[in-house]
């Protein structure tokens, strides 16, 4: 799986009380995984002869191997899945573990796993044993990497017990600074709220399926319930900061180092399109940087393209957002390069094209709407037409004219060549000679 640790799966048996040969019995359990793997180690039996046939995990799926090495699926979705391992207490078997999967109740996505409260009697648990708890818990990280619940972020991860680890905070989530079993660094984003679950599911999803270059990595979704209310935790790699907080510190950037930043974004966004989804948030504060790398973060907003009922929604961020969201107009995944543009635009000049003194956030819609874009000043009337010509083709008004994340790959200020392979300084509005259209000219 792109994006998974390099890890060489040891053995992994289903209990023989699933059967011996196809057609497979999940067990009928009623609760988390978590209640299940402790009751399985309390009174299940650990006798030499409790493994099953021989199993193994793809990217999406727990399949079994018969002994005519036919392959079959026994889980054919983990996404969503609860997961849980424990020791298993036997003379006979020593240093072995259980994993239990549960995965959610069929056709109610996460409102049917105990995450949500469902108890129904009707969830399907599996069980798979192995030797070694340590092992079991990096089958654990594993198995996190597709989606899969868990329930035991105190046993994975070590996080301070006052607010020393907070790197950052907002309406919806609290980020702390934590690490691994293997030491390694990571952020927990602790979600603030916690009834809209379908978005919580969304995100995840999104996050399983994108995973690779230039995307924040996803490590894990745990939830617990707290005193008062459920606690739901996701985990990611940790990144440095941020775009936003770089700019600000360091100043504008110089032509050929916003070119290599903003490159990356452009591969990143590209890998999310090419999978059909819309990122919808694309911000300075949502470019994550691990060192000098960009990484595109907060998918809270993401959605499939083909999510009819999601994207007629207006969302974004002001100063960012597509005119056409602004108009409650039908859009697409340009949204995302306009934000891309309005980063490029901030990175060169430490300014946002659309800005109110008052951050009056009708004030910078209004602006967007009307998309006059005055580049005859400095600092760009100093930058290269190329620079410009990007700039133009990214945020101007039409969606039609838009460039593409492929297309702005394909930008002579991204390549450096002309469609005849000749290094050629552009003028304004040559774009028509790399197959893309002439941008709208501004109106000052």
């Amino acid at each position: 799986m792109e994006g998974a640790p390099s890890l060489p799966l040891p053995p992994l048996f289903l209990h023989r009380c699933h059967g011996q040969e196809p057609p497979l019995r999940g067990l009928r359990l009623q609760g988390s995984a978590e209640r299940a793997a402790e009751n399985f180690n309390a009174h299940g039996d650990h006798s030499e002869s409790l493994l099953g046939l021989g199993c193994f995990f793809d990217r999406t799926s727990l399949f079994v191997e018969t002994a005519d090495q036919q392959l079959v699926p026994v889980v054919e979705q983990l996404f969503l899945s609860e997961v849980s391992c424990h020791p298993i207490h036997s003379d006979l078997l020593p240093d072995m573990a259980v994993i239990a999967v549960v995965p959610p109740v069929t056709g109610q996505g996460i409102q049917g796993t105990s995450m949500c409260g469902c108890e129904a009697e009707d969830r399907e648990g599996w069980f798979i044993l192995i030797q070694g708890l340590s092992t079991a818990y990096d089958i654990m990280d594993v198995l996190s990497l597709r989606g899969c619940i868990r329930h035991d972020i105190e046993n994975s991860y070590s996080l301070p017990a006052d607010d020393s680890g907070i790197i950052g905070e907002g309406a919806y989530a609290t980020v702390y600074h934590s690490q691994g079993r293997d030491k390694r660094p990571v952020a927990v984003k602790k979600m603030n709220c916690q009834s809209d679950f379908e978005s919580i599911a969304r995100e995840v999803s999104t996050l399983v399926e994108v995973q690779g270059p230039h995307i924040i990595g996803f490590r894990a979704i745990f939830w617990q319930q707290e005193v008062e209310r459920l606690q739901v935790s996701m985990v990611f790699e940790l990144a440095s900061g941020d775009l936003l907080f770089k700019v600000l510190q360091d100043g504008p950037m110089d032509e050929p180092s916003a070119r290599t930043l903003f490159v990356s974004i452009l591969h990143g966004l590209k890998r999310i399109h090419d999978h059909g989804i819309v990122h919808r948030d694309i911000k300075t504060e949502n470019i994550l940087l691990q060192g000098d790398v960009p990484m595109v973060a907060d998918f809270g907003l993401a959605c499939k393209a083909t999510d009819e009922q999601q994207m007629s929604r207006r969302c974004g961020s002001a100063g960012f957002v597509a005119p056409e969201v602004c108009l409650g107009s039908a859009y697409d995944y340009k949204v995302d390069t306009f934000g891309a543009g309005v980063i490029l635009y901030f990175i060169l000049s430490k300014e946002l094209p659309f800005s109110s003194p008052d951050r009056d956030s009708a004030a910078i819609m209004r602006k967007t709407v009307k998309c006059n874009l005055h580049l005859q000043r400095p600092p760009f009337s100093e930058m290269t037409s190329r620079t410009r010509n990007m700039l133009r083709q990214l945020i101007c008004k039409s969606q039609e004219e838009r460039l593409s994340a492929d297309g702005a790959l394909a930008h002579s200020w991204v390549v450096g060549k002309t469609a005849g392979g000749k290094k050629k300084e552009l003028a304004e509005g040559d774009g028509a000679a790399l197959g893309v259209a002439p941008p709208p000219q501004p109106r000052d």
